[in-house]
């Protein structure tokens, strides 16, 4: 009898209490169950021009996010300009430090000169995407609001979620967007393919949209800009600090 027991349970899963914490199979659901203040997630992407001759990189970032109880409230972006890329000679390196409604820049366009050892300028306002943010990727798919829109509006394929969204509606659900965009936007559209994990939250978004009305002073009519975003480490536990307060220049009050 006690073989034949064993026998049974051999081809029995017993759930541990690690294997009982199931993933939430709606992407929104699982992305809120790893907003939990002092986590967060780290991403990286890729800005391109595309032309008729090929494409062209232009700049790349690398940040990290932190999340509060109000969604993001830390960030760390870092920007990396593409040499050479004789598209527009606006995009410079820039690095962008926000903690909760204050963010500290670095370099980047308009870079303003401080006194000597004040590299960073405080900005009070919420600007985590810096200046470079107008020319790169605009959708921001760690926001629950605009993973919703992505999901409900896309055509699915297993983990695969494909289809459009307007700047006018990204506009309104994204503060990311917000910060990232020059202006309240109309209803072109911004083409996406969106990528989940296993755990059903975002690893890959790629995104495209014509140039026009969002290059800085060139552009050909069909020609596109191109965003590569890849998230990893969802769930880390991430703390990001202002600049050391003897390096920051607070500017005139």
């Amino acid at each position: 009898m006690k073989q034949v027991v064993a026998v049974l349970l051999a081809g029995v899963s017993i759930a541990t209490p690690v294997q009982a914490a199931v993933t939430p199979s709606d992407p929104v659901s699982a992305l809120k169950s790893r907003m939990t203040a002092g986590k967060g997630v780290t991403f990286a992407d890729v800005t391109s021009y595309v032309e008729l001759s090929g494409r062209t990189r232009v700049m790349s970032r690398r940040g990290t996010l932190q999340y509060g109880k109000s969604g993001i409230t830390a960030s760390d972006v870092s920007v990396k300009a593409a040499s050479g890329n004789g598209r527009s000679d606006v995009f410079v390196d820039e690095h962008v430090i926000t903690v909760g409604k204050v963010s500290y820049r670095k370099g980047g366009l308009f870079a303003q000169r401080g006194p000597k050892g004040k590299p960073w300028v405080r900005i009070d306002k919420w600007l985590p995407v810096g200046l470079s943010g107008a020319f790169s990727q605009p959708v921001n798919a760690t926001e629950p609001e605009t993973l919703k829109a992505l999901t409900s509006a896309g055509k699915r394929s297993g983990r695969t979620y494909t289809g459009n969204v307007t700047f006018r509606q990204l506009w309104k659900i994204s503060p990311w967007a917000r910060a990232s965009l020059v202006r309240k936007e109309n209803d072109e559209l911004i083409h996406y393919t969106l990528t989940l994990g296993p755990d059903n939250l975002p690893r890959k978004l790629v995104t495209t949209y014509l140039t026009d009305g969002h290059w800085p002073g060139r552009g050909t009519a069909g020609d596109e800009i191109h965003n590569e975003t890849a998230y990893k480490g969802w769930g880390g536990r991430y703390t990001i600090t202002p600049p050391p307060a003897s390096q920051v220049y607070a500017g005139k009050k």
